[in-house]
């Protein structure tokens, strides 16, 4: 074995690990195992080794996990910063004659969907 047969492997899974493609588990687990044919490391008595492909299954499964979370937090948290920067547009458009109705209003407003404060900041143009 050589040092570039790993450097091509760990490539090739760092691909996969990339790949936008949503995969279900045995279509992962073929795709792993035709990245280990390539190298025969990985082969005992001409069967590639199980325990390689499980351990390269996890890896992928993991890290594709890990970026799926830091998308969804990454999303929630741009969907809570539009849904305040719309509060506040709709606000500005309004003349409040006391904090308490501007907090009143607020309130009312933070309970609202995303799309209901889009439309709502429609109709106050």
């Amino acid at each position: 074995m050589t040092h570039n047969e790993l450097d091509f492997i760990d490539s090739k899974i760092k691909e996969l690990i990339n790949d936008k493609t949503f995969y279900d588990f045995d279509t992962l687990k073929q795709k792993i195992e035709e990245i280990l044919k390539t190298s025969k490391i990985f082969l005992v008595e001409n069967q590639l080794n199980t325990k390689a492909v499980d351990m390269y299954l996890k890896k992928v499964i993991t890290k594709r996990n890990e970026i799926l979370k830091t998308k969804e937090k990454s999303k929630i948290k741009d969907e809570t910063q539009t849904k305040y920067y719309l509060i506040e547009t709709i606000c500005k458009k309004y003349e409040f004659h006391s904090p308490k109705k501007l907090i009143e209003k607020i309130e009312y407003l933070e309970k609202k969907t995303l799309s209901q404060l889009e439309k709502i900041a429609m109709e106050v143009e």
